[in-house]
């Protein structure tokens, strides 16, 4: 009689210990995974007036830059948890990214042979931009809240494009916060979607749409260099979240 008690307690306890397996792999199994989709798109436009002047005033040498990138992407990450923090790379897909526009050198509007010799040139360009690094997404859980920090591809212009510009690309980032609960109560296939861009910014996003790109040189052997540089950009985009599973 005793010897099957003690066996009926065995028999119990291990169903216990089973159930209980059952249930915690269960609940990971049931932990939600979401996709995050970034997709964005603007412009940036340089006009860039530079001129070689001499001590008396005169101007020798100019140089006219007139450039625009357009820039456009869009990627996702699937499989993400809200307890990833680490940061995560990902291609974009960039097509209609281009830069157009014009590079001039003459002589100020004097004859073109009192140019310095070799000054002189024309060019012009329309072509695809390309990246030097995918885009990216980190995360960190913070009051409540899912914390996602975005940053897009970095644009670049082919080496072969004579018109000269450096993408601001580290203006091409975002910042934004979501509720864990309202995560979590998201149905499969619904989605929480964000604004963001240069005007929507999120917390910590610092963005300058117009920029002095000015760069004068002091008096040098008898020369100093004028310029008058302005730089505006501006792009918007969405953050959208979708739970997956």
């Amino acid at each position: 009689m005793r010897l099957a008690v003690a066996l009926l307690v065995l028999l119990s306890g291990a169903a216990a210990v089973g159930a209980g397996a059952a249930a915690g792999g269960a609940g990971a199994a049931a932990a939600p995974t979401y996709t995050i989709t970034f997709q964005g798109g603007g412009s940036e436009h340089r006009v860039d007036h530079k001129l070689d002047v001499e001590d008396d005033g005169s101007c020798e040498a100019a140089e006219h830059v007139d450039v625009t990138a357009k820039v456009s992407w869009s990627t996702s990450w699937t499989q993400f948890r809200p307890a990833t923090r680490s940061t995560v790379g990902a291609r974009a897909k960039i097509d209609g990214s281009r830069v157009t526009g014009s590079l001039v050198k003459d002589a100020c509007g004097l004859p073109l042979d009192e140019a310095p010799p070799g000054w002189v040139e024309q060019a012009s360009c329309d072509d695809a931009l390309v990246t030097s690094a995918g885009a990216h997404l980190s995360a960190a859980t913070r009051r409540k809240s899912l914390v996602l920090s975005v940053a897009g591809p970095s644009f670049a212009l082919p080496v072969s494009v004579k018109c000269p510009l450096n993408i601001r690309n580290d203006q091409l980032t975002a910042h934004e916060a979501v509720a864990l609960k309202k995560l979590s109560a998201l149905k499969r296939g619904q989605s929480v979607s964000i604004r963001i861009g240069t005007s929507a910014p999120g917390h910590g996003d610092l963005y300058a749409p117009t920029l002095d790109c000015s760069e004068p040189t002091k008096p040098y052997e008898g020369y100093r260099t004028e310029d008058h540089c302005r730089d505006h950009l501006s792009w918007s985009g969405t953050l959208k979240v979708t739970r997956a599973s």
